[in-house]
């Protein structure tokens, strides 16, 4: 390994551990108040289902951060068949 490796690893880890630790900031208030604001079905669901999703925010927060900003709900999957039966509909 040469050194200009060597002197980079101090620095991808302070940016993957700040990274991750506002992931873990953003993700309490988020599990806690705000992700019903993105995804309506989750209002009302158990502690379980919190916890379990808390992983999840901590690596995706920007897109978490970026539903909420644009006040975007869950995106509506965009397949072959839907369209199909959109054409028939119109």
């Amino acid at each position: 390994m040469n050194s200009f490796a060597i002197a980079c690893i101090p620095h991808v880890i302070r940016v993957i551990s700040t990274y991750l630790t506002i992931g873990a900031i953003f993700s309490i208030p988020f599990v806690t108040f705000l992700v019903r604001f993105v995804d309506p079905s989750a209002k009302g669901l158990a502690i379980g289902f919190r916890l379990l999703i808390i992983p999840g925010v901590c690596v995706f927060w920007p897109l978490f951060v970026w539903r909420l900003v644009r006040r975007q709900q869950t995106p509506t999957e965009r397949n072959i068949h839907r369209l199909r039966a959109q054409q028939n509909a119109a």
